[in-house]
């Protein structure tokens, strides 16, 4: 490894790292939702999956430089995993401000209340479809842990 590519990892570590203390705040903060949010339930659950995705983004930035990938595949693994992170917590977040994506939820959501407008229940299901960004992570996680070759 070049110390170009290794500065280059060591950045990109250091950003996942930090997002990981972003959103470990941002779900720590969401935890007071839950006294006025339309939907409790999912108030509570939005702080659990912020807590887990934040110490998730903490581990990975730790184990960074043990991915084996061309710098490219480092790049997408590093923005499926923001931006899935992000758009997971933050559709439940709004699912239960606005008690909304009732149909996105199918344990908690027949506890929530109506009311949610047609345009809430759609940007909470956007942001629900691109959490399937982290499986894509997921993926990139596996072969680039897998990848014996040299970067």
């Amino acid at each position: 490894m070049t110390n170009e590519n290794s500065s280059s990892s060591n950045n990109e570590a250091r950003e996942i790292l930090f997002h990981g203390g972003i959103m470990t705040l941002l779900s720590l903060l969401s935890g007071f939702t839950t006294f006025f949010a339309l939907a409790p339930r999912i108030a509570l659950s939005s702080h659990t999956v912020g807590l887990l995705q934040g110490a998730m983004l903490i581990a990975i930035a730790g184990a960074w430089h043990l991915l084996n990938a061309p710098p490219k595949t480092l790049k997408i693994l590093k923005y499926t995993l923001l931006v899935g992170f992000y758009a997971n917590w933050v559709s439940t977040q709004l699912s239960a401000l606005w008690s909304a994506g009732k149909s996105t939820y199918p344990i908690n959501g027949k506890e929530m209340p109506e009311g949610a407008t047609s345009w809430q229940d759609m940007t909470v299901s956007v942001l629900g479809f691109l959490s399937v960004l982290i499986l894509v992570s997921a993926v990139l996680i596996i072969l680039a842990a897998k990848n014996k070759e040299s970067k």
